[in-house]
C-alpha cells in the first residue's frame, strides 16, 4: 500500500532525499551538545555516585554468605533439586523432598550467618515471630467473638 505522504511529489525519491540532505548541509555544522565544555573545571571530575556507597560494598554480604560464595549456594540448591528429582524416578513423591531439604539448607545458612554476626538476625526473626503470633491471636479472638455473637 502506497500512501501519498510516503512518496515525493514528482515521484523521484533520489532527488527528494538529495534535496533534504542539501538543506541540512546549508544549515552548517551543529554544535555537539553532548561534548563536555572546554571551560569546565578540569580539577573536579564528575562522579556519578559521589557520596554514595558502591554497589560492590552492598553485595559483599551476599558474596560471602556463611563462608561460601553465592554461586556455591546456588550450586548446592540446584544439586539438591536434581537429587530429589532423580530419586523421584524410583520413589514416587520423593520429588517433594526438595522443599524440606531447601528449608533445612536455609536454616543451616541462617545459623552459620548468625553465629558469625552480632545476633541481630535472630532478634529480628524473634520479633517477627512474636508479631505474627500476636496478630494470629487477635484474629482468633475476633473470630471467636464473632462466632459467639452469631450463636446468641
Amino acid at each position: 500500500m502506497i500512501h501519498l505522504s510516503d512518496t515525493p511529489p514528482d515521484g523521484d525519491f533520489a532527488r527528494y532525499v538529495e534535496r533534504l540532505t542539501a538543506s541540512n548541509a546549508v544549515v552548517g555544522v551543529r554544535p555537539d551538545m553532548l561534548k563536555p565544555k572546554e571551560d569546565a573545571q578540569a580539577s573536579t571530575p564528575f562522579a556519578v555516585n559521589a557520596g554514595m556507597p558502591s554497589a560492590k560494598a552492598g553485595l559483599e554480604p551476599l558474596v560471602k554468605l556463611a563462608g561460601m560464595s553465592f554461586a556455591t549456594h546456588v550450586k548446592w540448591v540446584v544439586a539438591a533439586w536434581i537429587g530429589t528429582q532423580v530419586l523421584a524416578r524410583w520413589m514416587p513423591g520423593a520429588g517433594f523432598l526438595f522443599i524440606p531439604a531447601l528449608l533445612a539448607y536455609a536454616a543451616w545458612v541462617i545459623f552459620k550467618v548468625n553465629r558469625h554476626s552480632s545476633g541481630a538476625l535472630v532478634k529480628r526473626l524473634h520479633e517477627l515471630a512474636e508479631a505474627a503470633a500476636k496478630g494470629a491471636a487477635e484474629q482468633a479472638k475476633k473470630a471467636q467473638q464473632a462466632q459467639h455473637k452469631n450463636k446468641q
